[in-house]
Parts: C-alpha cells; structure tokens; sequence
C-alpha cells in the first residue's frame, strides 16, 4: 500500500466550490482510477489549512492513475485552489 499525504491552503473565500468539485470531480476521478482511498480534512471550519490522504495498492497503481491523460486536468483543478502544498508518500511497512 502506498498514502500519500498532502498538506495545503486554500483561500476561505474560495473553499466552498473547492469542495464541491472535490465531492463531485477531484474524488470520483481518483478513485475510479485506482485510488482505494481518498479523503479530505480541515483543522477547522473557515482555516486555510487542509490535509488531503489518497491510498493507493501499489506504486504501480498510482503511476497509471497519474499517466491518464484527464488526470492533468484533475491536478490542474486541485491546483486552482490549493497553495503551499506539501507532499509526502508513505509506503505500508506492517
């Protein structure tokens, strides 16, 4: 298994429809590609800060989902919203 963690902002005036096309076209794409696991979080209601955790079976997995061409557009999307974005892979060790 491989998590992978990102750490971002997102504007507070622009969280609102940066969650709706999560729910509606960042997640549904993700999953449908092989992520087994895909969720958002916020420390709180109104805080820019956010932390995103997609799962995924292996390496392999992950590459073909991120070779398909729409998936430019999805991280083209998430882009749109999120700032200082810190990301880290974390492969399953037990």
């Amino acid at each position: 298994m491989i998590k992978i963690v990102f750490t971002y902002n997102v504007a507070p005036d622009k969280q609102a429809k940066y969650l709706i096309d999560t729910a509606e076209i960042i997640k549904p794409f993700w999953e449908s590609h092989g992520c087994t696991s895909y969720s958002v979080w916020q420390t709180d209601e109104g805080s820019p800060a956010f932390v995103k955790e997609m799962v995924f079976e292996d390496q392999k997995s992950r590459e073909k989902a991120s070779d398909d061409p729409s998936a430019k557009e999805v991280v083209g999307l998430f882009s749109k919203y999120a700032t200082n974005v810190k990301r880290r892979m974390y492969l399953q060790c037990v």
